[in-house]
């Protein structure tokens, strides 16, 4: 690149990239926390409370929360605000740099459950099936998160002050690389991916088997629950797809710069400057994936949008009216318990 052209353009960088850490994490953290408060409100409906797919959706909007509000307001304050904590004191330096990778790692993991449980629920095996309950989800939801924060134990240990908060350098500083780049981002959302495209196949051979079954049996109750079933599996299913595609997408686009950064030449002058603007601008994309999951379900699910909207019906009136009307939001709640009514039992060899 010409002189004169890098002459004209690092000033603009520079500006932008001031412009972006600042406004980037103030706009982040309050789209973030609002879609976190609107999960809450929506998966601890009574609707939705013995889905084994809404507790991990719950789970994760919960780590989210924690993972987006202490990952942005510490940078910020690093960045913006004068702060020299993390530079200055040892336990703070371990303590961030631990919070930082684990929150969002649990949150992930949430996620990864979640394209399990779509899969499992979906299958043609009654055994399989049985995976598919809030009990089970109780339980891999804890390993996950006994895994989760066993696996990142190497970071209170390798990173210190030299002077500044920074990992051992050499083998540790590029084992920490790859466990960022691969644990955190490649392993968990390929998985993710292979387990949406199972659940697909599950539901092509359900799809199947109804067919067979409708033709042998004219049932039209039986027809009509299989029906609601079908299409409260499907907003479910695409509730979740949506939501690890767009994770992919933000995750590995972090990831890959990311490794690049790490992997690749030492940069200087004007392409440092650029690499520090990319750096910025890919962490932003990193954290928005983890603000987004609200926007997303609302726009992927009628089922959730009906679910939000009625709760917010119902907490406006608690708020305002000293008591319910009588048969308020009753007709709504019986619809929506029908709606994602638990699957009938099936007898042995279907």
């Amino acid at each position: 690149m010409s002189t004169s052209t890098t002459t004209t353009t690092t000033p603009l960088i520079q500006v932008a990239t001031t412009q972006m850490t600042y406004y980037g994490p103030i706009v982040l953290l309050i789209i973030g926390i609002i879609s976190c408060l609107c999960n809450f409100i929506t998966f601890t409906s009574p609707q939705l409370r013995k889905s084994s797919c809404a507790f991990y959706f719950l789970l994760s909007s919960i780590f989210e929360l924690l993972g987006i509000s202490f990952g942005l307001i510490s940078r910020f304050a690093a960045d913006h605000l004068g702060s020299t904590l993390i530079n200055t004191d040892r336990v703070y330096c371990k303590l961030r740099a631990y919070l930082v990778s684990i929150l969002p790692l649990i949150a992930t993991y949430m996620i990864l459950l979640s394209s399990i449980d779509r899969c499992l629920s979906s299958s043609v095996s009654a055994r399989l099936r049985m995976f598919g309950q809030k009990k089970v989800a109780y339980v891999a939801s804890a390993v996950a998160i006994l895994l989760a924060v066993v696996s990142g134990l190497h970071i209170v240990i390798g990173y210190d002050l030299r002077p500044r908060c920074a990992p051992l350098p050499g083998t540790f500083a590029m084992y920490d690389s790859m466990f960022v780049v691969f644990w955190l981002g490649v392993i968990p959302h390929v998985l993710m991916l292979l387990f949406g495209f199972l659940t697909l196949m599950n539901v092509r051979r359900t799809k199947q088997r109804i067919t067979v079954k409708t033709a042998s049996n004219a049932n039209t109750l039986d027809q009509q629950q299989e029906g609601r079933k079908q299409k409260t599996d499907a907003q479910l299913m695409t509730m979740m797809l949506v939501q690890v595609g767009l994770s992919f997408i933000l995750i590995m686009t972090r990831m890959i710069y990311y490794a690049y950064y790490v992997l690749g030449p030492s940069l200087t002058g004007y392409d440092k400057l650029v690499g520090s603007f990319l750096m910025s601008f890919t962490t932003l994309v990193y954290y928005a994936n983890y603000c987004k999951s609200f926007y997303v379900y609302t726009l992927s699910s009628s089922l959730f949008r009906t679910i939000f909207i009625n709760k917010v019906k119902i907490g406006i009136v608690k708020l305002f009216c000293r008591t319910i009307p009588a048969g308020y939001g009753e007709h709504t709640a019986k619809t929506m318990e029908t709606i994602i009514a638990v699957r009938p039992k099936r007898k042995p060899g279907q």
